[in-house]
């Protein structure tokens, strides 16, 4: 299955020339080669749909294309886009009155094409020109390549980046020509694309107090819970063993939706990798069906690798091959629609032993927040002296600005409280994980966590409340404490698969170093050969922090691979019409 199979695409065709029709005709030729058809047209707008487990695309009000689902708060979709005339009211009218995974696109008055991206980032979203054609789409299939920008081409300085800092993959992809629509996001595509934030993180915590009590995170985990997994007939679900899943698969059992569901827990040989007596437990107490799955040592290669490079950003989701290889198949062999995780949890709940929860703390309660009894818990929790922490606290509030490219996110943080300010770099960071791989192609990839309602939440409570007591994720103990067992809310360590993947890693190397180094990242000076042969000697890994980077390196190697290759054929197509 390709990333395109499942995807959507959205076309503006009101001011074409000849040329521009003869585009859209071969364009709309390709679409129906590779399986999609029409399923709206509205005005001048068409939409398309992949072959396999297309969004649903509905009509709302006169003027807007619904992609995906939308729950609204209040008042419906439609009245809220009734009411508002400007692109920006209607975008933050949107992401105000609901929530869910979705794009919202719509013809302006001035006829722009305008596209709003749900705030959870469920759901892609590119924009971008092709002569007078504007275009809005997550995966389009290679069969309609010609709709793409003349200008088309990998920015190897955007790979770079990446290569640097592997968050930045859900950002802008490296395609120029292309502009990525953030989680919350609205663009409006006539000439160069303008975007504009209808909702970040930041605006969220200035303008927004949550309640801190256990009951209110517990009860908004299970309406996002229930909300997320409502539409499922058959789901699969993770449960590590850790703290995030088991929280997540007591919800769904408590929202009555357990027989819908089998859960999986993949252990390694390592006692540190095995947690299948957290697992058990949790499954045990909450009625669960489980099933256990070793994790075998797998070398990964680059023909393993090749479909991770197929989409429009480089599939870094899916990097551990056999896994994600696996849990493709149980879902097709299960008839699920959905893949339920945890995923998100040490953001959203505050796991992180981040020592500058010190100076949220004294900026929320002023001269009562220098408190030595607090710093000397805050310096056991992050193994930090009591001096150190005692520094942090009396000292500025405000940390220099990160020099380098940033997430859209992070552009309006600095004001924020620093540890405020980190949760939210996790949440950037969280996004990768609705990112294309094998198991996206399978099935929905459902992480009520990242929800919106769920982000709301958290990021309206002070850090230090999230701690209740200075333990990492401590609000969160509380608030599910009576329905998982004590063998997990009580837990001290945390399941460690980094010895795991240091062997899949050496084991991977007789592929993967040529591969690296005679690749195009090295050929074009985004990757130096010699500081990469010293990355990539056995010793060096097996000791250094980040010791998956070689498989990330190769995912950023077969994308650039893959769409070097395709621009090329688009290039000699185009000039062959």
């Amino acid at each position: 299955m390709r990333p395109s199979d499942r995807g959507f695409i959205v076309i503006q065709g009101d001011r074409v020339d000849p040329m521009d029709r003869a585009v859209l005709d071969a364009g709309r030729c390709g679409l129906r080669q590779a399986g999609w058809r029409s399923v709206l047209a509205l005005d001048d707008l068409e939409v398309f749909v992949g072959p396999r487990r297309t969004p649903r695309v509905r009509q709302i009000h006169r003027r807007c294309i619904l992609i995906g689902e939308y729950r609204p708060h209040g008042q419906a979709l439609s009245a809220l886009v009734g009411g508002s005339r400007k692109p920006g009211a209607l975008a933050r009218a949107a992401v105000d009155g609901g929530s869910g995974r979705y794009v919202l696109v719509w013809r302006t008055d001035a006829g722009e094409l305008a596209v709003l991206r749900d705030p959870g980032g469920a759901v892609d979203c590119m924009v971008w020109q092709c002569g007078g054609l504007r275009l809005a789409a997550d995966q389009p299939p290679p069969e309609a390549d010609i709709l793409f920008p003349d200008n088309l081409a990998i920015d190897w300085e955007g790979l770079g980046e990446i290569v640097d800092q592997p968050g930045l993959v859900s950002d802008q992809p490296p395609l120029r020509g292309l502009t990525a629509v953030a989680p919350g996001e609205f663009a409006l595509v006539s000439g160069h694309p303008v975007r504009e934030a209808a909702w970040t993180p930041a605006d969220v915590w200035r303008k927004r107090r949550s309640d801190p009590s256990p009951g209110a995170l517990r009860a908004v985990v299970d309406a996002a819970v229930a909300a997320e997994t409502g539409g499922h007939e058959r789901l699969v679900g993770e449960m590590s063993g850790g703290l995030d899943s088991a929280i997540v698969s007591s919800s769904l059992a408590a929202s009555g939706g357990a027989e819908r569901a089998r859960f999986i827990n993949y252990f390694g040989d390592r006692a540190e990798g095995d947690e299948r007596i957290y697992a058990e437990a949790n499954a045990w107490k909450n009625r669960l069906a489980l099933e256990t799955a070793r994790k075998p040592v797998a070398a990964i290669t680059p023909e393993l690798l090749a479909p991770l490079g197929w989409g429009l950003r480089p599939a870094l989701h899916g990097v551990d091959t056999a896994y994600d290889r696996d849990m493709a198949d149980r879902l097709k062999a299960a008839g699920a629609t959905g893949l339920l995780t945890g995923q998100g949890g040490d953001a959203v709940f505050f796991q992180a032993p981040d020592v500058r929860v010190v100076v949220d703390r004294r900026r929320r309660r002023g001269w009562r927040g220098l408190e030595p009894g607090y710093w000397a818990e805050v310096g056991r929790w992050t193994r930090h002296s009591v001096w150190t922490v005692a520094g942090l606290a009396l000292g500025p509030s405000r940390s220099p600005r990160a020099a380098g490219r940033r997430h859209p996110w992070l552009e309006d943080c600095d004001d924020l409280p620093p540890a405020k300010r980190g949760q939210i770099l996790r949440l950037v960071n969280c996004q990768l994980f609705h990112g294309d791989c094998l198991r996206a192609r399978a099935a929905d990839l459902v992480h009520p966590l990242l929800g919106q309602s769920v982000m709301e939440h958290v990021l309206g409570v002070p850090s230090d409340l999230l701690l209740a007591g200075v333990r990492d994720r401590g609000l969160a103990r509380l608030a599910f404490a009576d329905r998982l067992p004590d063998l997990i809310t009580r837990r001290r360590d945390k399941g460690d698969l980094s010895a795991f993947y240091g062997q899949v890693v050496l084991s991977s190397l007789a592929s993967l170093r040529p591969f690296l180094l005679e690749g195009r990242l090295v050929e074009k000076g985004v990757l130096d050969r010699v500081d990469l042969e010293q990355e990539l000697a056995p010793d060096r890994l097996m000791w250094a922090p980040g010791g998956n980077r070689p498989l990330l390196l190769a995912v950023l190697e077969v994308w650039a691979r893959h769409w070097e290759e395709r621009i090329g054929r688009r290039i000699s197509n185009r000039m062959r019409a």
